[in-house]
């Protein structure tokens, strides 16, 4: 199986992804494990990025393919529509999933919190931190929700997740 978690920068993707993956003894790919390698060698507002981000997610999507059905992957990203490189971004988990025979399962985090969140200490240098420009995408951009029946909408609560569980 794999989880896919899509949502606005600030949903706490990472945070669930690794609560779940956690929870599933899953293997946990979180968008900035690919997204970072780009942005460090390129440069974030170089369009090279996208050219290494695509070599860099072909090569991790063919490991991942590999790997036996039996594994949980958990996912994150953060896709929108209208956007031919975001649409193409989810057709690769698409792919990745018929590749693996396995169920994929988009969950759409969906939180009113995001431009709070966005300004939390762990974010910076990593992560979108200006509130503006998040807005600017709420304008402009839809997140992605795949029309299937296996859509999960999670309303992520503005407290922040605490982590209890045994294992």
């Amino acid at each position: 199986m794999i989880v896919h978690l899509n949502g606005w920068p600030g949903a706490g993707k990472k945070t669930i992804g690794e609560a779940l993956s956690m929870l599933l003894g899953a293997r946990f790919i979180h968008n900035h494990l690919l997204h970072d390698v780009a942005i460090v060698c390129a440069g974030f507002g170089n369009d090279d990025r996208w050219e290494l981000y695509e070599i860099v997610r072909s090569a991790a999507y063919k490991v991942l393919a590999r790997h036996p059905s039996s594994e949980i992957i958990v996912m994150t990203n953060a896709l929108c529509n209208d956007s031919p490189r975001e649409e193409s971004a989810w057709k690769h988990v698409v792919e990745l999933a018929i590749t693996r025979n396995v169920p994929l399962v988009p969950v759409v985090l969906s939180a009113d919190e995001n431009v709070r969140r966005l300004q939390s200490p762990e974010r910076v240098g990593k992560k979108m931190t200006d509130p503006a420009e998040l807005t600017q995408w709420f304008g402009r951009y839809s997140i992605q929700r795949p029309g299937v029946p296996e859509l999960i909408v999670v309303d992520v609560p503005s407290k922040p997740l605490t982590r209890s569980w045994t294992g």
